[in-house]
């Protein structure tokens, strides 16, 4: 049964990374083998005028968003600590068709947190997801939030048009609290492919100021224009959405780690600052799950 009723009082305050996970998982889901998996992606093409791809759906490719970030939870939260908002965040969509996953993964989350999707916004998806974990936070309806950004690498039809698929099944869980690393985020819109370089440099200098412990994670479509003089890692080009998320939750960063993705059919540059002090207790660790 659903219930609402006015949020708890919360005193505002500005939401802090405090925990991270992030796997790789192997293997498939059940859901890739449902019967109704065919009709209903049948159904969606057809406007469109691609085919299925028989060779994923014979073979039983492709994983469950729930499944993937079901199995991050204990790691970011127990029983003992309910959470007020979960955050789920994708760019390609589920295996399992015509479920609202964030609900159910708001019913297998200790304190069965008020919970939402953000999609439709390729790789800039997790980025505005965290400016709404801000303004929970900020408004005083929120002091825990879980944010899961999930990804998988089976799309069962052919595309209308090209663009960059997942090459494995990830899944990053990040948890916000009100003590922890403080995140801010920052994006820019309308950036043509011929100014990223620039608008990034110069976004990269303001978050950076004199900070000489900085580290840059940046996603693949920025490796040939990322500025000097700055210590940087790249993401996995099979990771378009997770991909400098999972960098993050895996590797350990200490110091200023900026985070930045662009986005280019849409034209969005967004950026991350996390401040973690050194010396740090790991934000996370990875995995490889059999699935």
């Amino acid at each position: 049964m659903l219930t609402v009723g006015p949020p708890p009082a919360m005193a505002a305050a500005a939401p802090r990374l405090s925990g991270a996970v992030g796997r790789v998982f192997t293997g498939t889901s059940p859901t890739a083998w449902d019967p109704a998996l065919r009709p209903f992606l049948a159904d969606l093409v057809r406007p469109f005028g691609t085919g299925l791809r028989e060779d994923l759906l014979v073979d039983g490719a492709g994983h469950s968003f729930g499944e993937m970030a079901e199995a991050l939870l204990p790691d970011l939260v127990d029983d003992r600590e309910p959470v007020d908002l979960l955050v789920l965040a994708y760019a390609l969509h589920d295996l399992r068709l015509g479920r609202s996953t964030a609900t159910h993964l708001s019913d297998r989350c200790p304190g069965r947190p008020a919970a939402f999707a953000v999609c439709d916004q390729g790789s800039a998806a997790p980025f505005t997801a965290v400016r709404l974990i801000e303004s929970y936070f900020a408004g005083g309806a929120c002091s825990r939030a879980v944010l899961l950004v999930v990804e998988q690498s089976a799309l069962h039809y052919e595309l209308a048009a090209p663009a960059p698929l997942p090459d494995r099944h990830t899944a990053v869980g990040l948890r916000f609290d009100t003590d922890g690393a403080p995140l801010t985020v920052r994006q820019r819109t309308a950036v043509e492919p011929a100014r990223v370089a620039a608008v990034l440099a110069a976004e990269v200098a303001a978050l950076r100021g004199d900070r000489a412990d900085t580290t840059l994670i940046a996603c693949a479509r920025l490796a040939g224009l990322l500025p000097p003089g700055i210590a940087h890692v790249v993401a996995a080009e099979g990771q378009p959405c997770t991909g400098v998320w999972y960098e993050l939750a895996t590797g350990r960063p200490e110091g200023l780690v900026l985070l930045a993705e662009y986005t280019p059919e849409a034209g969005v540059l967004s950026l991350s600052a996390l401040d973690v002090p050194a010396p740090a207790r790991p934000l996370a660790d990875a995995r490889a799950v059999a699935g």
